[in-house]
């Protein structure tokens, strides 16, 4: 006679079943609920903003305006344009005079 070893058959073998999906169930609601410790972590050492300079070269500002360098000495000479520094014969801008600047250049319309 032979024996049917199918787990419907096999009470023993549906008892183990159960047991397994049990336990998988348990383990995957602990996995969802528990960050994977195993998993590598990428620690990305904080490294500060570079500062914002507070100086402005001639160049620095016609690129920032989309204008010439020539402009700007232009303007310098008849007195237009933001005030500047002069340091050992470089002409500087300070931020501050130039947002100012940019700020007073602001056109809002009225209608």
């Amino acid at each position: 006679m032979a024996t049917n070893n199918t787990s419907s058959s096999n009470p023993r073998a549906e008892k183990m079943g159960d047991v397994l999906d049990a336990l998988s169930s348990g383990i995957s609601k602990t996995a969802a609920n528990e960050p994977n410790k195993f998993e590598p972590q990428i620690l990305v050492s904080e490294v500060p903003a570079e500062p914002a300079r507070q100086l402005l070269t001639e160049i620095m500002l016609a690129d920032r305006w989309v204008c010439s360098v020539a402009r700007l000495q232009r303007w310098r000479t008849v007195g237009e344009g933001p005030q500047y520094l002069k340091i050992v014969g470089k002409v500087l801008y300070r931020l501050k005079d130039i947002e100012a600047y940019e700020e007073a250049c602001l056109i809002r319309k009225v209608f």
